[in-house]
C-alpha cells in the first residue's frame, strides 16, 4: 500500500470510474473506441517507404498499427487523469499548432508587387547593403612577442611608409591562419572575426597605403585599405523574394495577434498578486 504505484492505479480506476458512471451511453462508446483508419495506415506505410526504401510487410505494418493503438490508449488516459494540466511543454505545442491552423486564413498569402514595393519602401533599411571593404593586414601577436608587439608594429609601419602596394608585407608579422587579405567583405563579416572595435576602425582608414596598429582578439594589425565600397539600397528586382517573405512573415505575426485579441474578449482575466515575501514562512510558523 505504500508504493506510488499501487496509489496511481488505484487514483487512475477511481477516475474512469466515475467519469463511466457519468457519462451518456453513447459518449462512453465514443471514448473508448479507437478507430486507425484507411488514409491513417496509408500514411504509416508510405513514411515507412520513405525511410527504407520498401514497403513494409504485413508483420512491421501490424507493429505500426499496434503502436499507433498504443499512443492512443496510453494518450487518453492522460487526459483523463489531467496530466496535460498545468504542463507548460504541452500548453506550447498546442498554441504553435493553434497560431499554425489560423495564421493561413486571415490574410492573402500571394501579395502583388504594388504591395511588396510597400513593405521595400517601408522597411529599406533591411535591403541595404552595408559598407564592403577589400584590405591586407600584418598580424603582431602579443602571445608571441609580449611586450615587444606593439613597438614591433610601430617599428614595421615605419618601414613600410614608402610601400606602393600590400604585397609581401605580411612575411614581416607573425603566422596566423587568417588569410593575409579579404576581398569586399561586409562590415558585419568584418565584426564576426576580428571585433567591433576593428571593423569600426577600418572604415575611418584611408586606403592605399599600411596604417595602425588596430587591436583585435588576435593580436594588433597593420592594415591596407585597397577598396572601401560605401552600403547602397539593393534593387527591389534583386530582393523581391526576400520582401515577400519578410512581408508573409509579418502578415502572420499580425494575424496571430487579432485571432488572440478576439478571442481575448472571450474570457475574464484575473491576476492575482503574489503573496507577501515572507507570508510563507509565517503562515507556517
Amino acid at each position: 500500500m505504500r508504493e506510488p504505484l499501487l496509489h496511481f492505479l488505484l487514483l487512475g480506476a477511481l477516475i474512469f470510474g466515475v467519469m463511466s458512471e457519468e457519462d451518456a451511453p453513447d459518449a462512453a462508446d465514443a471514448r473508448d473506441r479507437i478507430v486507425i483508419s484507411g488514409a491513417e495506415v496509408e500514411r504509416m506505410s508510405a513514411a515507412w517507404t520513405q525511410r527504407w526504401q520498401r514497403p513494409p510487410n504485413e508483420a512491421e505494418l501490424a507493429g505500426m498499427i499496434s503502436e499507433a493503438v498504443r499512443e492512443q490508449v496510453l494518450y487518453r488516459e492522460a487526459l483523463a487523469l489531467g496530466l496535460d494540466r498545468d504542463d507548460v511543454v504541452v500548453r506550447r505545442h498546442l498554441r504553435q499548432k493553434y497560431e499554425f491552423l489560423t495564421q493561413d486564413l486571415a490574410y492573402n498569402t500571394d501579395p502583388d508587387d504594388a504591395m511588396l514595393r510597400a513593405h521595400y519602401d517601408a522597411h529599406a533599411d533591411q535591403y541595404t547593403q552595408s559598407t564592403r571593404i577589400s584590405f591586407h593586414h600584418i598580424l603582431f601577436s602579443p602571445s608571441r612577442r609580449g611586450p615587444k608587439a606593439e613597438a614591433d608594429a610601430a617599428q614595421a609601419l615605419a618601414d613600410l611608409q614608402f610601400a606602393t602596394g600590400p604585397e609581401g608585407a605580411e612575411m614581416l608579422g607573425d603566422p596566423t591562419s587568417l588569410p593575409p587579405g579579404f576581398a569586399a567583405h561586409d562590415v558585419q563579416e568584418i565584426e564576426a572575426m576580428f571585433g567591433p572595435e576593428f571593423a569600426a576602425a577600418l572604415q575611418s582608414i584611408e586606403p592605399g597605403h599600411w596604417s595602425g596598429p588596430i587591436s583585435s582578439d588576435y593580436g594588433l594589425h597593420l592594415v591596407w585599405i585597397s577598396e572601401r565600397m560605401p552600403g547602397k539600397r539593393l534593387p527591389f528586382e534583386d530582393v523581391r523574394q526576400r520582401v515577400k517573405d519578410d512581408w508573409v512573415y509579418q502578415q502572420r505575426v499580425a494575424a496571430n495577434e487579432a485571432v488572440y485579441r478576439k478571442l481575448l474578449e472571450r474570457y475574464d482575466v484575473v491576476v492575482e498578486p503574489p503573496a507577501a515575501p515572507g507570508a510563507t514562512a509565517r503562515s507556517g510558523s
